[in-house]
């Protein structure tokens, strides 16, 4: 049997990598959202510099060269630097992303077929989201767009998290002989979360978070006229169509949290999606009724983040005990 350079302890550095990169995308992801809540993803009007400078422009001189460059675009200090941060750290963690592939592709074991695919996934997803990251600036924050980003940008942090649980299941010895659960259930409740992440960032796009201001109602309507042909302008609908899928989301998450609860091997898994859960149906209820603290958005969309990423724990080790239970160990 071949063995991957994912499952050798001699790769240990690799997982910590991966982990650490993995750490630094969730944080930039943080961020964009922040950078969206608090309505800076255009302070700057250029890419990749803002105002033609490297950092935020703050002082006198560079405050009256970039009014007179950008006229029709005052320089909002704050928020500036609330962009720039943004773009800091989205090319630290790029550094890191390019600094793991190329680790992967010139490792001396690393010559499958497999590893060589997830290190060029990893680069083509990079190359992706910068493309993403400068079109949202040049495009002015048209929605599908800055969805497409907020994609792209789960797709590599869930990949980078993948790689590092290829690597930790069986160096830990995380791997039991319990009896397993079937996958399709697990992809399911993935897919579902994923979907409901694209509509909560449906909702953030186009600013649609404060079009129902009660709950459980609606402006006072338990269920308002949904307007289906508009989905991509109508912001009632759009709202309603994210709380649905919250109500979904919640029944079948939460009936498979139950589920792996009676799994001596998943049970912890099964304690922290429901724990997620709970926390996230709180958040999403206290966005409503608050208005929309930026601190609550925040932590809304990074619980969900979290959520489809123990989601994505679960998948993995499903797939290993599963894999084990066939074939048996055969690692050495």
């Amino acid at each position: 049997m071949a063995h991957y350079w994912f499952i050798s302890t001699k790769y240990r550095r690799g997982a910590q990598l991966a982990l650490v990169t993995c750490l630094l995308i969730f944080v930039v992801i943080v961020l964009g959202a922040y950078t969206r809540l608090t309505d800076a993803g255009l302070s700057c009007p250029d890419w990749p510099n803002c105002y033609g400078y490297l950092t935020a422009p703050h002082t006198e001189a560079q405050l009256q060269q970039a009014a007179q460059q950008y006229p029709g675009t005052p320089v909002d200090i704050k928020k500036a630097w609330t962009e720039m941060t943004h773009r800091y750290f989205a090319g630290f963690a790029g550094l890191f992303i390019i600094a793991l592939s190329l680790s992967i592709l010139f490792a001396r074991k690393a010559k499958d077929l497999k590893s060589i695919l997830i290190a060029i996934s990893l680069l083509l997803l990079l190359g992706v989201q910068v493309t993403l990251g400068m079109l949202t600036v040049t495009e002015q924050l048209k929605p599908m767009i800055v969805l497409s980003h907020l994609l792209t940008g789960l797709s590599i942090l869930c990949l980078l998290w993948w790689i590092y649980l290829d690597l930790y299941m069986h160096d830990e010895g995380l791997i039991t002989s319990a009896k397993t659960i079937r996958t399709p259930w697990l992809w399911l409740a993935f897919l579902i979360v994923t979907g409901q992440i694209i509509l909560g960032g449906w909702v953030s796009t186009h600013y649609a978070g404060l079009a129902c201001i009660d709950f459980p109602y609606c402006n006072n309507q338990l269920l308002p006229t949904l307007k289906w042909h508009l989905w991509d302008s109508d912001l009632i609908t759009i709202h309603m169509l994210h709380r649905i899928g919250a109500l979904i989301t919640a029944v079948y998450v939460g009936l498979l949290g139950i589920s792996l609860l009676f799994n001596p091997s998943f049970r912890a898994i099964g304690i922290c999606i429901l724990a997620l859960l709970l926390i996230q149906l709180t958040l999403g209820i206290a966005n409503i009724i608050l208005l929309r603290p930026v601190w609550i958005a925040l932590l809304h969309h990074a619980v969900a983040v979290l959520l489809l990423l123990t989601l994505l724990t679960a998948l993995v080790k499903a797939y290993f005990e599963s894999r084990e239970q066939r074939y048996g160990t055969w690692l050495t």
